[in-house]
């Protein structure tokens, strides 16, 4: 089928046509008329010409979905399955950059095996061990004047070569972890942490002294078993002590602090009284308080130093389990004794509430109560406690969940926002803090406010000299 066919059908009238022609069209690709006409891809070459001198309705672009082929020119690296040695009887396998003849088929060293370091134990036969520990007690008594006092076995049962050297290799296999080896000591008689660790230093002792008896290490080969057991009974008393020891030993500190105080209190009573008493001195004149300016200056003078003397602040502990109970007593009534007379006032001066403002008035008065009983709790801890710990007193009602402080900083209208952020950025300072911390946030609500104060009051300047111009 021709064009020309196709034009029929579609009652398409040819619009130009060479004479001569009998009836043809003329080709849409190969005439003058479109020569200029670009090469369309994307779309059929039989299909564009039946468009003829038509433009397209839409831009025809080839729509593949598909990515391009990576042109990459160098050729991938090779890898290889290698084994290595993790250990004297495990062989692994991983992945290694390289061709199988470059990395070879014998196992290499793991490349971790340099951290793989155990401590340096003793290491000794039966023949040494015998030699080294047979010595007597005269040399035992020689060496307590480099080495400090031997401590002697403790353990009714003595110890064997095969028991020594059990222990020894359960110290190089937990690298002195004495906790895992006293768990894992299986051995015919039950010894005790202590028991291990005293005949350990014992005879790593007796075998340095005997083949290098100038070590360094001999000072501290000395293990106080005494101090060990008592120091370990102590910390257990200490920690099996009940709620009610801990709160009586805390009361009994701060008696001992008040006591303390009242007495260094006392002792300045004291100087001020001795010194009252001293004055005036005995070996100066008295002539000049005979007259009555005399005695009037003389009088105002004690009255002063006296005065001065009783101005002294000690800020004496109290203890809170004596007060506590009465202080909050005492609150809670006073807040009810305000709350009744409120409501009698109003109830007499003014319209009867309705229920929903009765519950607001409930809320607003346990609010402040709440508020005031936390902070009657944080009375003892310091302006520096309260910042490391973190802890803040308030009364308003927080929104349920977790939010950070950065979100609770001030926004304002869209024309004010941008002078702010004018000004910050001129100041060379972020719109929000980078740590923002509770000293920092504060901070920076304090320098939005200066901030949005003085945009309004040059606000309010730039206006008033606009009005002065005009009055001009």
């Amino acid at each position: 089928m021709s064009s020309s066919d196709i034009f029929d059908v579609l009652n398409i009238q040819q619009r130009s046509k060479s004479p001569g022609s009998t009836g043809s069209p003329t080709p849409t690709g190969s005439g003058n008329g479109n020569r200029g006409r670009p090469p369309v891809i994307g779309m059929k070459r039989e299909l564009y010409s039946l468009l003829g001198e038509n433009q397209p309705p839409v831009v025809i672009e080839p729509s593949s979905k598909f990515k391009e082929k990576l042109s990459a020119i160098t050729k991938p690296s090779a890898w290889t399955n290698a084994p290595f040695r993790a250990n004297s009887k495990l062989v692994l396998h991983h992945w290694v950059k390289g061709t199988k003849e470059s990395v070879g088929t014998e196992p290499q060293e793991s490349q971790y095996a340099k951290l793989n370091v155990h401590l340096t134990i003793p290491k000794f036969n039966k023949e040494e061990y015998e030699t080294f520990m047979a010595k007597t007690n005269e040399q035992d008594v020689a060496d307590q004047g480099v080495t400090s006092a031997t401590s002697t076995e403790s353990s009714s049962e003595p110890w064997s070569f095969d028991e020594v050297e059990y222990l020894f290799n359960l110290c190089r296999r937990y690298d002195m972890k004495w906790f895992v080896i006293h768990d894992r000591y299986s051995f015919d008689k039950p010894r005790s942490l202590e028991d291990l660790k005293e005949k350990f230093y014992q005879v790593c002792r007796k075998y340095f002294s005997t083949n290098s008896p100038n070590d360094p290490i001999m000072e501290n080969l000395n293990y106080p078993r005494e101090k060990e057991i008592e120091r370990k009974k102590y910390l257990q008393r200490l920690l099996a002590r009940s709620a009610a020891e801990i709160a009586e030993e805390e009361a009994l500190i701060i008696e001992s602090r008040k006591f303390e105080m009242a007495a260094k209190k006392t002792l300045n009573e004291r100087e001020s009284l001795l010194r009252l008493l001293d004055s005036p001195n005995s070996d100066q004149s008295v002539s000049q308080y005979m007259t009555s300016q005399g005695i009037s200056q003389l009088y105002g003078s004690l009255l002063s130093d006296k005065s001065k003397k009783r101005k002294h602040n000690s800020n004496v502990p109290e203890n809170p389990w004596m007060k506590q109970q009465q202080q909050f007593a005492q609150q809670r009534q006073q807040l009810q004794q305000l709350q009744d007379k409120r409501q009698d006032g109003q109830e007499v001066g003014s319209p009867r509430k309705t229920k929903k403002q009765k519950q607001e008035i409930q809320t607003a008065m346990k609010r402040k109560a709440e508020s005031v009983y936390a902070e009657h709790l944080l009375k003892n801890f310091s302006p520096e406690e309260r910042d490391a710990l973190g802890v803040v007193t308030h009364g308003d009602k927080l929104p349920p969940g977790v939010y950070l402080r950065s979100s609770k900083i001030s926004t304002f209208k869209p024309a004010l926002q941008n002078k702010v952020v004018a000004i910050l950025q001129e100041l060379n300072l972020p719109i929000r803090p980078a740590m923002p911390t509770t000293k920092v946030i504060d901070r920076h609500e304090e320098l939005l406010k200066r901030i949005t104060t003085l945009v309004d009051l040059k606000k309010h300047l730039d206006k008033l000299e606009a009005e002065k111009a005009i009055a001009k």
